[in-house]
């Protein structure tokens, strides 16, 4: 844990306040009835994919000594509020350039390829980095993946929303209609895509700062990877293909990786982290052998560390 990178998060999450009340504002301004919906909408999509993942064995662990009651809890808003505000705020500094090169080089095919990947996987990256710096708990390499995963979460439900407000004021015959065609194309169609894919990067850079024994040549280049295994995958979805069977096959083939490589990490993973109880806690320097009695784990109960400490 650091303490320069906490800080760096607060003030980050706290900035983008005035960016969460304009947006939210401005959806409730324009169409009160289907932004409700919107949020409702989600809440649930939230919820199911929280509970889900917390009822796995990579979800972290804060009741450990030494956490407070509510460091998970701060963990959870502040990655779900960088990826749904924070990310949002610097993509919209890094996408105008970008899109302008773009089209003036009329690269219509690729446009939305950079103007989605280039940015929003950087500004999400970013988050999930500062993230595992500044909660104590976060030292594990799936720890680094849920993290991303609800990063990514945040900016997904985020852009749901924005899209949402899109169709309702698109349809013509009705907003609910509207709104209700475009959840149902962003949830079954392609689900989870920003979830996974900030899971990808949010892996690799844990894989960087927690794996032991390892090069520093190892560390930038798995985490330059992942993060790189991620924004390829954006970028081939984002791909604007003129020929129908040409952009459902895109679609099949990127899904199939993604969803693969998810369902690797989560293997790969799963009973390490099951069978993970090697977190130490000790609340001062270590300067002599009779210190170790004053390290907790969560295998260890702290009685027994009063009663080594009174033999």
């Amino acid at each position: 844990m650091s303490r320069l990178f906490s800080i760096t998060l607060w003030v980050a999450l706290l900035l983008a306040i005035p960016a969460v009340i304009f947006s939210f504002a401005t959806f409730v301004f324009v169409d009160p009835l289907s932004s409700v919906l919107s949020f409702v909408f989600a809440v649930i999509y939230m919820a199911v994919v929280l509970f889900a993942l917390s009822r796995t064995p990579l979800w972290p662990n804060f009741k450990t000594p030494g956490a407070t009651k509510r460091a998970g809890l701060k963990w959870a808003v502040a990655s779900l509020w960088w990826g749904a505000f924070v990310s949002f705020g610097l993509i919209m500094l890094l996408a105008g350039p970008i899109l302008s090169i773009t089209d003036k080089l009329n690269w219509d095919f690729v446009s939305m390829s950079f103007g989605g990947a280039y940015p929003e996987e950087i500004a999400k990256a970013l988050g999930v980095a500062i993230i595992l710096l500044s909660f104590r708990q976060l030292n594990r390499p799936w720890h680094g993946f849920i993290t991303g995963t609800l990063v990514g979460l945040g900016f997904e439900v985020n852009e749901n929303i924005l899209y949402g407000a899109t169709g309702a004021m698109m349809d013509p015959n009705s907003d609910i209609e509207g709104v209700l065609m475009m959840w149902q194309y962003r949830t079954l169609l392609g689900p989870f895509i920003h979830t996974l894919l900030t899971g990808f990067a949010g892996y690799g850079i844990a894989l960087a700062f927690f794996r032991a024994r390892k090069t520093i040549a190892w560390r930038w280049g798995v985490a330059i990877g992942w993060t790189l295994i991620a924004f390829a995958l954006h970028f081939a979805w984002n791909l604007l293909w003129e020929d129908d069977i040409a952009s459902i096959i895109n679609i099949v083939v990127v899904s199939v990786i993604m969803y693969g490589l998810a369902i690797y990490i989560f293997w790969s993973n799963w009973a390490e982290a099951r069978d993970d109880s090697s977190y130490a806690f000790a609340p001062g320097i270590i300067t002599n052998t009779k210190d170790l009695a004053l390290v907790e784990t969560p295998a260890r109960k702290p009685e027994l560390v009063e009663k080594s400490e009174t033999s």
